[in-house]
């Protein structure tokens, strides 16, 4: 079965032959200069490089060839925001929220960016989104769990976080949640065992090595 050039380059690509990927997806823009995968493609090869400059050029004429696409868009706001325009970054994300609403991965993107600029509100609306697009989804659960918490809303967390814990109690980020939410109650004890079972799923956390130390000595 012959494969077309996009997913030759495409190949190339994810084999890590970044050079003749590059220059597969070149060929296809010198034939198809509108090519909006290809140079979503060669924009994100470019972030992948530490080329941002470059990088975001290809997205936004992806873009332009294409405007209707959600994921382009969702690829522009990941550069941006990696590059440190969070703002942008945002704004781009909403925009494929506005193209595609049904995709929750543009929502849990986005939930996850506010939580980055320490939004907690509206992180957790667009985990909840998310959620409600993709209900078995433990990581988006997770996400907006952890929001609800430092959006001061302990019950919300405390539904979300129990119910993925349930689910797979090796989730590590759900067991520092509830680690959270038992220390913010008062019971160190409860805590202690959540942020211990966290550290098994992620040994090396500095965070949840340190929120450990501090209950082991309040509950010394």
């Amino acid at each position: 079965m012959n494969r077309s050039p996009i997913e030759q380059a495409i190949n190339l690509h994810q084999e890590g032959k970044l050079e003749e990927a590059e220059k597969a997806y070149l060929d296809i823009i010198v034939d198809e200069p509108d090519n909006a995968e290809a140079l979503k493609l060669l924009g994100i090869m470019a972030c992948q490089q530490d080329d941002l400059e470059e990088g975001l050029a290809y997205l936004e004429a992806a873009i332009g060839a294409k405007p209707e696409e959600s994921e382009y868009h969702l690829a522009l706001g990941r550069a941006k925001f990696d590059s440190g325009d969070h703002e942008g970054g945002i704004n781009s994300v909403l925009q494929a929220g506005e193209k595609d609403p049904g995709r929750s991965d543009v929502f849990a993107t986005l939930g996850y960016f506010f939580q980055r600029v320490q939004d907690f509100p509206q992180s957790q609306s667009a985990y909840e989104r998310a959620v409600v697009i993709e209900p078995e989804n433990i990581g988006f659960r997770v996400g907006a769990g952890l929001s609800a918490f430092f959006a001061g809303e302990a019950e919300t967390a405390q539904q979300y976080l129990s119910k993925a814990y349930e689910t797979d109690n090796s989730m590590h980020q759900a067991a520092y949640g509830l680690a959270l939410l038992n220390a913010d109650a008062g019971d160190k004890v409860s805590a202690l065992s959540f942020i211990t079972n966290a550290l098994i799923g992620d040994p090396n956390n500095e965070e949840y090595q340190r929120l450990q130390k501090q209950l082991q000595g309040e509950t010394a």
